[in-house]
């Protein structure tokens, strides 16, 4: 019994201890080709967590473009918005609470956005989470890269590529 309470109260202390590197300030590199992309860029990210918060497998699947990849934190591709909603619908929402979800998407923020030429930007954040498993005592933090493509005018999620982010070493 001992044992079990000395273990408990290390893990408590750890997870009062973990240290992340710090995020990175605000950076955009580039610009839109078109004042009007940056608009739609943001309306896209803001539907993009407004149906993750919702558990909305369709319209989240939708903002996806038909061909897109989407790779979890564990390796797992997804090709298609069509297999993701899927996934989505079958397996991973029904799985956990909405409430994660919402604040998975509340935490949300916007390290970084690189325009490439007319159709194209890359898009860094990072979320905290307590849902899946983690390294560590300390909650989940989680790193997102969004490739996304204007696509016959619309912009849409072309790759999406999570992963958790680890303590800082000492």
């Amino acid at each position: 019994m001992k044992k079990l309470i000395f273990i408990i109260c290390l893990t408590v202390s750890l997870a009062g201890h973990a240290e992340y590197y710090p995020v990175q300030d605000y950076k955009v590199f580039g610009s839109p080709a078109v004042s009007s992309d940056a608009l739609a860029i943001d309306e896209l990210m803001e539907d993009l967590w407004n149906s993750w918060s919702r558990h909305d497998s369709a319209t989240f699947a939708n903002l996806h473009s038909k061909d897109a990849e989407w790779t979890n934190a564990f390796g797992r591709t997804f090709r298609g918005s069509k297999e993701l909603e899927k996934f989505l619908d079958t397996r991973l929402f029904v799985g956990f609470d909405i409430e994660i979800a919402k604040y998975e998407a509340e935490s949300y923020q916007e390290i970084s956005r690189r325009y490439i030429g007319e159709s194209a930007v890359v898009i860094t954040g990072r979320a905290e989470s307590n849902r899946g498993s983690s390294v560590g005592a300390s909650n989940r933090k989680i790193g997102f890269t969004f490739v996304l493509g204007k696509i016959e005018g619309e912009w849409k999620v072309t790759n999406q590529v999570i992963t958790d982010i680890r303590e800082r070493r000492n």
